[in-house]
């Protein structure tokens, strides 16, 4: 059965999923989350809901899906020895180290591969199965199609896709806007949303009008803000393709919408037919624009050149939540508005109307319904579509004018009632033995021994010693330890069914028992193991400044596909690569959708370089675990690239084990220095001069963002656009979209 995986950005969240029908909800403590900025679990939250799961049979989920240096190592073990502890369903990472200490350290955790991994490959996903994941949460930017053909080709993997929920412009983990310019990583979970930024565009003199139209009407706008995914109409078919997890995206928003998210999408997978009023419902709550997003509204089954035909994916005029029409101004007369409704409103929903703005062109005015009026002058709760009313106006704020728009964004009975988050914790299971003489009682386990000093004497009547014991010591009040099996030894002059007891000796042993179980508990938690130094360090060669391995663009990567045409026209390979020193290098590009055909053109460019006699001076550059494979095979120098990160001393130890001819690695390039004594190699820093794409996208600049036709399009482009303070270059390459600094 498909599962339905919803967000939980806090506790009272994930008890609403659970309680409104999903299977599972994923989650992040306090540190380490991608949504740095959400309520996100303590330790009592996460002990709390899964005693609830268990209970129900439902999953959990925890993220600890960002990068991390060496200096924070000891601070995630700490985290992932807390979630080990209390157990889980899956962890769901990004950084590659930790891959390496989730298997040697905490193997009873299930290895999930976060979005963030940017994995949208049959490679990549058979490279992830290699290192042991067990579930691969695929990049948002894919369609229907390709995500039936990874299936078909990935049987015995679990696959997770998004249906639902706000869309970044740019491919998760590739984005380094927000570090660039405001110095807070999204690799983090610091993410600052750049792209819901606003932004006036303007053609590129350099290059003729066909490859840098812009429309009229279109010279400002929220050109990178992504319209929201809502693919209620093919979450069945996902489910009949055998997709084992679905996702709704939203740690950020209300347990209203978690809600009504669970309510509408187990309708769906249920068969239900009528879902009409759950869909607006949903919609109402949170929603900008919405989409079928790349899985269901692209208009294209693969990346080609096919024509799109099907409505663009930006949400270009308005980025932020816009609920839905809720009628059409006729009038304004002295602070009320006459309104021709198109669904029903009641008193005390939440309302909003656009008006002209002044830092920006547009701006909202949002206000609660006070009063209805209908069209007799009675006031009245409620009112339906096809009515017209009167409603009151915010005072002191721009009035609408007629023919504009009024939109429902929340409705006065859409919060749901608070659960109880008064709930026991889970608790683990421990076997304990008990060892009673004259002088008192021995409780040993695998966490200790202690002896507690009690008066043993003669009972009256007869006595159920083991069943008396195992009650006291199953009540453990807010140990997170319980009794699991208990063995009991009698070496005193009475028989165990004559043994007396004090009642009062043994809680208060079993109070001091469960003390000292949790504060061992606790010092586990916080013990770190001592920085290991590596002094016999691998030899690698010296890889070349990054900016070094830059197109006039500028990008950080080659075009397969224009190197073997250039070939074939006649050019020298080598001619066409980076060179540094006496080598020569070939970044790989981070995005290969079509991934049979970027091998072909990686096979004919390999055996043009072999021709040419240079091939053993070549090192390729990696850029997404889907290449890793490739080179693993070929046995062909190579080495990790920008974005293949390489943020900590765990990650570098996994790349050597990964069997490539491997020949360094640029350290993550939002770090610029590091402590590298515990890496079996020294990596290569990224200079501070050097600047990556900020966006990388599967969105068209030209189509999604301009609204221009595929009609006669050149499949490439180039624009200027200007923020509040900078400027930047936009460049369309077969289709994709690049933002770099201008």
């Amino acid at each position: 059965m498909t599962e339905l995986a919803l967000p939980a950005g806090s506790l009272q969240a994930a008890l609403t999923a659970f309680a409104e029908g999903a299977d599972a909800v994923y989650l992040g403590m306090k540190s380490f989350s991608a949504r740095k900025m959400a309520t996100n679990f303590s330790f009592e939250d996460l002990a709390k809901l899964r005693q609830v799961a268990l209970t129900q049979d439902k999953k959990i989920y925890v993220t600890v899906n960002t990068l991390v240096d060496d200096s924070q190592l000891g601070e995630v073990v700490q985290t992932l020895k807390q979630i080990a502890f209390i157990g889980c369903d899956g962890i769901i990472v990004q950084d590659l180290g930790l891959v390496q200490i989730i298997r040697t350290l905490f193997p009873s955790l299930s290895l999930h591969a976060s979005t963030q991994l940017a994995v949208h490959t049959v490679g990549g996903v058979r490279e992830l199965v290699r290192l042991g994941f067990e579930r691969v949460v695929l990049a948002r930017e894919l369609t229907f199609e390709e995500i039936k053909y990874i299936r078909e080709a990935c049987p015995d993997v679990q696959l997770k896709v998004f249906i639902h929920g706000a869309l970044c412009y740019s491919f998760s983990g590739l984005c380094t806007a927000s570090e660039q310019l405001c110095g807070r990583s999204a690799n983090c979970g610091a993410c600052a949303q750049i792209c819901r930024n606003y932004f006036s565009v303007s053609a590129d003199p350099a290059v003729s009008e066909v490859l840098s139209p812009i429309p009229e009407g279109q010279r400002d706008g929220w050109f990178f803000s992504m319209s929201d995914l809502k693919a209620g109409p093919v979450a069945k078919q996902l489910q009949d393709l055998g997709i084992e997890s679905l996702k709704v995206e939203g740690r950020m928003k209300s347990p209203a919408y978690t809600s009504l998210a669970a309510r509408y999408y187990r309708a769906v997978l249920d068969g239900q037919s009528d879902t009409e009023e759950l869909d607006e419902a949903l919609s109402i709550v949170f929603s900008r624009r919405q989409t079928g997003g790349w899985l269901a509204g692209y208009g294209r089954t693969k990346q080609d050149f096919s024509i799109r035909r099907t409505p663009t994916l930006g949400s270009t005029s308005f980025p932020s939540h816009r609920g839905l029409k809720a009628g059409t101004v006729l009038l304004v007369k002295e602070g009320r508005a006459l309104v021709r409704l198109e669904r029903k409103l009641s008193l005390r929903d939440g309302l909003m109307y656009f008006t002209k703005g002044t830092r920006e062109p547009i701006e909202t005015v949002k206000f609660g319904l006070s009063q209805l009026i209908d069209q007799r002058g009675r006031s009245i709760t409620e009112a339906y579509k096809g009515d017209t009313v009167q409603i009151n106006l915010p005072a002191s704020s721009a009035v609408p004018k007629a023919g504009e728009l009024i939109m429902v964004i929340s409705r006065h009975d859409q919060n749901t009632a608070l659960l109880s988050e008064a709930l026991p914790p889970v608790k683990k299971p421990i076997d304990m033995s008990i060892t009673i003489t004259d002088e008192g009682l021995t409780l040993s386990s695998s966490q200790g021994t202690q002896f507690f000093a009690l008066q043993v004497s003669k009972a009256n009547k007869k006595q159920e010693t083991k069943a008396n014991l195992t009650q006291i010591f199953s009540q453990s009040d807010t140990s997170y330890f319980t009794l699991g099996s208990l063995t009991l030894e009698n070496r005193t002059k009475y028989g165990l069914d004559e043994l007396f007891l004090p009642l009062s000796s043994l809680k208060a042993a079993r109070r001091a028992w469960y003390e000292s179980l949790d504060r061992n508990l606790a010092r586990f938690f916080t013990s770190t193991e001592e920085h290991k130094i590596v002094a016999d360090k691998q030899e690698m060669e010296t890889l070349p400044p990054r900016s070094a391995l830059q197109t006039d663009a500028p990008l950080p990567f080659l075009d397969l596909k224009v190197l073997r045409r250039k070939v074939e026209e006649g050019a020298s390979p080598s001619s066409l690569l980076f060179t540094f020193e006496d080598r020569l290098f070939l970044p790989l590009s981070p995005v290969m959708f079509d991934e049979r055909q970027f091998n072909a053109d990686l096979d004919e460019l390999i055996e043009a370089l072999r021709n040419e006699g240079v091939l053993q001076q070549v090192r390729f550059g990696l850029n997404n675990i889907g290449q890793v494979s490739y080179f693993e095979e070929r046995q062909l120098a190579c080495f990790f690239d920008i974005y293949l990160y390489l943020a900590n001393s765990e990650a570098a130890n996994l790349a050597l084990s990964m069997g490539l001819n491997l020949k360094g690695g640029y350290l993550w390039m939002e770090r610029h220095e590091g402590d590298f004594s515990s890496w079996p190699f020294i990596p290569a820093i990224v200079e501070d001069s050097f600047k990556p794409p900020l966006f990388i996208s599967r969105s068209c600049f030209r189509r999604d963002s301009l609204m221009q036709s595929c009609e006669h399009c050149p499949h490439r482009g180039s624009w200027y656009v200007k923020g509040d303070k900078e400027r930047y270059k936009v460049l369309v390459e077969d289709c994709i979209t690049y933002l770099v600094r201008a």
